[in-house]
């Protein structure tokens, strides 16, 4: 008798799956009959792993924020030198396009559920923390180093809304960083 093989999805890929759709749509992507067969797995494996779809967007939500955000802050703080973990997390901000608006429709979400509201403000919060950290010891005033965290951050929800969609070349995100550098540390040509 032929039997058909079992396929057996992981939380990991069910997750990557949420993260993906999300990113292309929004909540109306979360439509778990359609994920299941792009995943070629039955429904009842989502269940397996989730109670219900509220707990599965809550939980890529939270993988997205440690890929998006912790992943950041480890590989740039991994750098010796400030200016050196300055310039990783630019290139880490500003060449991630071409991948969706996953955290657009996690605004759309925020309006909905205060707790996503919370999710969101907790990121953001980190973010600009970070690059004020990172200014800070660059020898910026703490104040300045706040203020400048804050511009970067709202002047990358512009840049990456504008550029969401498209594949920028790496000369170009190197030739916008050392702007970046030029105009918030005063930096020229890795000189401090």
């Amino acid at each position: 008798m032929f039997r058909i093989p079992k396929v057996i999805v992981t939380e990991d890929q069910w997750l990557a799956k949420g993260m993906e759709k999300f990113a292309e749509s929004g909540i109306d992507g979360m439509v778990i009959e359609k994920m299941a067969a792009e995943l070629g797995c039955s429904k009842s494996s989502f269940y397996w792993y989730f109670k219900n779809r509220y707990e599965f967007i809550a939980r890529f939500v939270e993988r997205w924020a440690q890929i998006a955000t912790q992943q950041v802050i480890l590989e740039s703080s991994v750098l010796e030198k400030t200016e050196e973990q300055i310039t990783e997390l630019l290139v880490q901000m500003f060449s991630v396009t071409g991948k969706g608006d996953f955290l657009f429709y996690l605004r759309n979400l925020a309006k909905q559920y205060l707790s996503f509201q919370s999710t969101l403000e907790m990121i953001e919060r980190k973010r600009m923390q970070y690059a004020c950290e990172l200014f800070t010891k660059a020898g910026m005033p703490p104040q300045e180093a706040e203020q400048k965290s804050f511009l970067l951050y709202h002047y990358y929800l512009g840049w990456y809304e504008r550029h969401k969609y498209e594949q920028i070349h790496q000369e170009e995100i190197y030739r916008h960083i050392e702007m970046l550098k030029t105009q918030l540390l005063g930096v020229r040509g890795g000189e401090r």
